[in-house]
């Protein structure tokens, strides 16, 4: 016990110490106030990693360290860790190359491990490359990507992600086919690929006759090389202190203690990056391996009574992992992927062939790319069998399974971990029966759920539905319906989304498509939408766009011969008995800051209500649009009642005066469950609160219809939640 205390104790003031001395390292005294007031500063910075794209694709994201910086005339060096966002720029910027340009600096998120993010006010300009070292891995990356082939293109990704950690050329529908059969895993590197290699080494060295100090060496500069390969990612770090740990225990002919090996792993890596505590792959990969160390053996001696061995073992170290992750992988989606026992199951036995290929055709590329190419070329055969997997099992009636929300969901989660724990692991009958009365009570509680949300959806949605606010994840799609007339206004970011909504809806037709802006979570799905569906008329925003999810959008509707208006206000039209006119933008988007100050807002005139879309536009484009009184103080507007499309997804940049004004019966809110953006945010629900508005969202009620009869305006959800 006091063995423990000094440990515990000891690790957190090393712990403090470390996040302490980072956190003030990142943001030093000299450059405190050029970040506060959003300066920029002259300095040479350092690329911690390759750049990668994030939001828009013309964007990219890199960590940096400016080593040194001219404050106020005076040259100062410093190590203050941070990230740069940019352009195409960042392209050719590799892991160790020192940059310099006049960096304009602003503070970070709160407690941040960067302690600012910068971006370069005027050329970039190279003072010199990374040491050979670390260019030569860079070289190796990327001769490796440039070999890359194989039977698919989501196929080569998955070998590039298993291989050497890079997800760039995995497509958004197969990102969210894996993650909907908790395959996520298998996008990129994990532990489970570090220990491939590890003992790939070691049983060739072993073969070789090398000692257990030949083993150890060999053992040690392959993890080494393996995490300077695909780069310091959480689960990596993991595994290979953790490796490292039971190599050194082995060589001094030391029992290898699994369980006391991951307890150092996480206590060194906690006290050397204090940040992997917020970090979910690292939680993730530590309460994966803790499972497979705690109950895999007792499950599988349980399961191969009924079971032939290698699938005994099978489903033991599946079941193992994905218990112990339960409570994590709640807090990153809604439910329990209903198939990701058999999409494992099937998926595992095919990693260890393609990281061995992978390795493989990295070792090769740069002496023999031709081999490099084989090499890849076989590994992807696995990666497209993954990749099917989880298109079939994401495409099963209902892919995930209900769990409660919140902190009764955290409790039942931690309770099944209990159960399994007190069932397998206790020694008391009493306790093992403890044990399994807690599970039972929590899985009859999961099926009656099941069963219920079953009997609530099927008739979903009803026969004479008007609306359809399509749940999309993070993004916007609304589908409109009178007298057999569709039109959908927005398409949110992947072509599966839409396409099952629309697909669900019997929708083979769209009279009209308005395509509010062209952010890609409202544009990204254009091709799932007019998959096997013909357009008529396509409305754009005026506002001049010249990022890809314009360019490229505008070019496929092109092709397929759409007929294309850019539209501004006042302009109206019809859809079946419903008359529609643009609100928003002005002519040319004359006043919009950007592409969201630019959304084509409009009002809906059904029969027996209105309806207002505001798609991403914010306080200042709701000021300008309600500058012409003509339509909200239009007394026809609130004879029938008014649903309002919150706009940008319930975010706070709202105009309090014109909700108050058009105080709405139903406010509809399109937000991806657990999203990073905080959306919907408290300040704009307590105001439409205030106005007596009924909420429904997305996140919460998956797909949402609304139709109205005598008794007024009817709402039902698929269920997701």
């Amino acid at each position: 016990m006091n063995r423990l205390l000094v440990i515990v104790t000891s690790s957190l003031i090393l712990g403090i110490s470390s996040f302490a001395l980072q956190f003030s390292a990142a943001r030093p005294v000299e450059i405190r106030s050029t970040i506060s007031e959003f300066q920029a500063i002259q300095s040479n910075f350092e690329f911690l990693d390759t750049a990668k794209v994030f939001g828009d694709f013309n964007q990219l994201r890199a960590n940096i360290k400016i080593t040194n910086s001219n404050v106020q005339g005076h040259d100062v060096r410093l190590s203050a860790r941070g990230e740069i966002t940019g352009g195409k720029e960042l392209l050719g910027a590799t892991t160790g190359d020192v940059y310099s340009c006049s960096l304009e600096l602003r503070p970070s998120k709160y407690n941040a491990r960067a302690g600012y993010s910068a971006r370069c006010k005027d050329e970039l300009k190279i003072i010199r490359k990374a040491e050979p070292a670390l260019a030569w891995i860079g070289n190796l990356r990327e001769s490796f990507l440039a070999n890359a082939t194989g039977v698919t293109r989501d196929s080569e990704g998955l070998v590039a992600g298993l291989a050497i950690g890079d997800s760039s050329m995995l497509s958004e529908d197969l990102i969210s086919d894996m993650k909907a059969v908790s395959l996520t895993h298998l996008t990129a590197v994990s532990g489970a690929n570090c220990a491939i290699i590890l003992a790939m080494v070691y049983l060739i060295t072993r073969k070789l006759g090398g000692s257990r100090w030949a083993r150890l060496i060999a053992g040690l500069i392959t993890l080494f090389a393996y995490v300077a390969l695909v780069g310091p990612q959480p689960s990596v770090l993991r595994a290979s202190v953790m490796a490292g740990a039971v190599l050194i225990a082995i060589s001094l002919g030391r029992k290898a203690a699994a369980l006391g090996a991951l307890g150092l792993s996480v206590l060194i890596l906690l006290v050397a990056d204090p940040w992997l505590a917020t970090d979910f792959g690292f939680a993730l990969s530590v309460a994966a391996t803790a499972g497979l160390l705690i109950l895999t053996q007792p499950l599988y001696e349980r399961l191969v009574r009924y079971l032939p061995k290698w699938l005994a073992i099978s489903v033991a170290v599946v079941l193992s992992a994905q218990i112990f992750c339960l409570p994590i992988l709640l807090q990153l989606q809604p439910g329990l992927a209903t198939y990701s026992i058999p999409a494992n199951l099937l998926a595992e036995p095919l990693v260890a062939p393609i990281t061995v290929l992978g390795i493989l055709a990295v070792i090769f590329t740069l002496p023999f790319p031709w081999l490099a190419q084989v090499l890849y070329y076989l590994a992807s055969f696995g990666g497209w069998l993954i990749a099917w997997i989880a298109n079939y099992f994401s495409n099963l009636p209902m892919p995930t399974l209900t769990w409660p929300a919140g902190l009764a969901g955290s409790v039942a989660a931690l309770s099944v971990i209990l159960g399994f724990l007190l069932w397998l692991r206790a020694g008391p009958t009493q306790l093992r029966n403890i044990g399994l009365v807690t599970l039972a009570v929590i899985f009859s509680a999961s099926f009656a759920s099941i069963i219920s949300l079953q009997i609530r959806t099927v008739g979903w949605p009803v026969r004479d539905w008007q609306i359809i606010n399509c749940d999309v994840g993070q993004g916007d799609a609304l589908v409109l319906r009178s007298q057999g007339a569709i039109a959908v206004v927005d398409v949110g970011k992947t072509d599966r989304a839409i396409d099952s909504c629309l697909t669900r809806l019997g929708v083979t037709k769209i009279d009209l498509l308005v395509l509010t802006h062209f952010d890609l979570d409202h544009v990204g799905g254009v091709r799932g939408a007019l998959q096997d569906r013909s357009v008529s008329v396509v409305l754009v925003s005026p506002f001049k766009d010249e990022r890809w999810g314009a360019t490229g959008t505008n070019l496929y509707l092109s092709s397929l011969g759409a007929k294309i208006i850019e539209v501004e206000k006042k302009v109206t039209g019809k859809l079946g008995s419903v008359s529609w006119q643009v609100l928003s933008p002005n002519h040319d988007a004359a006043g919009a800051e950007d592409s969201n100050d630019a959304s084509i807002s409009m009002l809906w005139n059904f029969a027996d209500f209105n309806l207002v879309t505001m798609a991403d536009l914010g306080e200042k484009g709701q000021m300008r649009m309600s500058s012409n009184e003509s339509w909200w103080k239009d007394s026809r507007l609130h004879k029938v009642p008014l649903i309002l499309k919150v706009a940008h997804h319930g975010s706070a940049d709202q105009y309090p005066e014109l909700i108050e004004e058009l105080k709405p019966d139903l406010s509809l809110i399109s937000v991806g469950r657990s999203n990073t953006y905080g959306h919907p945010t408290q300040r704009t629900l307590k105001l439409l609160e205030s106005t007596g508005s009924q909420i429904a969202r997305t996140d919460i009620l998956g797909s949402i219809a609304v139709t109205a009869d005598a008794s007024g305006l009817v709402i039902s959800g698929t269920g997701q939640q």
